[in-house]
């Protein structure tokens, strides 16, 4: 486990988790998987098969064909990965839920983004961990704590809070989704962003938040 793992799942501990059961429904993608044929292409998924974040183009390539629970990555130029795409299929809608890691209502200081929006703060271990929930999404910010030599929690999140608005996150028959993203960018790839369509669970990993935030977007 990664020291980043460890903070959020500190955080969440002391959060909780909400998990709740649904029923089945058809799901919007009308992709149609046939019997012993891998994925040989992002036009199977829902990704996108590149993007281009900050000047940056990067491109998919298949790293696990399996259409139950595939993976794509997202490389540069220098054929460096930047970003994953996966879906992993669980034998049940509660199985899948509870794989994401959404948080409900958890305690701290209460805290108010630039455009309004409610939020909650709380901080452990240097870092200050800024929560709020948008429809059926669970986003969590996190920050090193200022005394360490962070931005501040509340303009970060407030930033991310922006993004989300130009760049709308996957909602049509989203059961719930959860959001981790963290003020510092570097070579790991700890921003998540996870969605749930009943038994199927949608990630994107990434080392940078806006590349994690505009991926999810183009799989909209």
């Amino acid at each position: 486990m990664t020291f980043k793992k460890r903070f959020i799942n500190s955080f969440i501990a002391v959060a909780g988790t909400t998990a709740l059961a649904f029923g089945g429904y058809t799901l919007a993608n009308n992709t149609v998987f046939h019997a012993n044929t891998g994925i040989s292409s992002a036009k199977q998924t829902p990704a996108p098969q590149s993007l281009t974040v900050a000047g940056t183009r990067l491109t998919a390539s298949i790293t696990n064909s399996d259409p139950k629970d595939y993976r794509l990555d997202y490389n540069d130029a220098n054929n460096t990965r930047h970003a994953t795409f996966e879906m992993q299929t669980f034998a049940d809608a509660q199985s899948a839920t509870d794989s994401l890691n959404y948080v409900g209502n958890p305690d701290g200081t209460k805290d108010k983004l630039k455009d309004g929006k409610a939020a909650i703060s709380q901080g452990t271990l240097g870092h200050v961990y800024t929560h709020w929930n948008q429809g059926n999404w669970s986003i969590t910010t996190v920050t090193p704590s200022e005394a360490a030599g962070g931005q501040n929690p509340t303009q970060f999140a407030s930033q991310v809070a922006s993004q989300l608005s130009q760049f709308p996150l996957p909602n049509q028959n989203v059961t719930h989704g959860a959001i981790v993203l963290y003020a510092n960018n570097n070579s790991e790839m700890a921003n998540t962003v996870k969605w749930q369509e009943n038994t199927r669970v949608y990630e994107v990993t990434s080392d940078q938040s806006n590349v994690a935030i505009q991926l999810s977007h183009q799989a909209n």
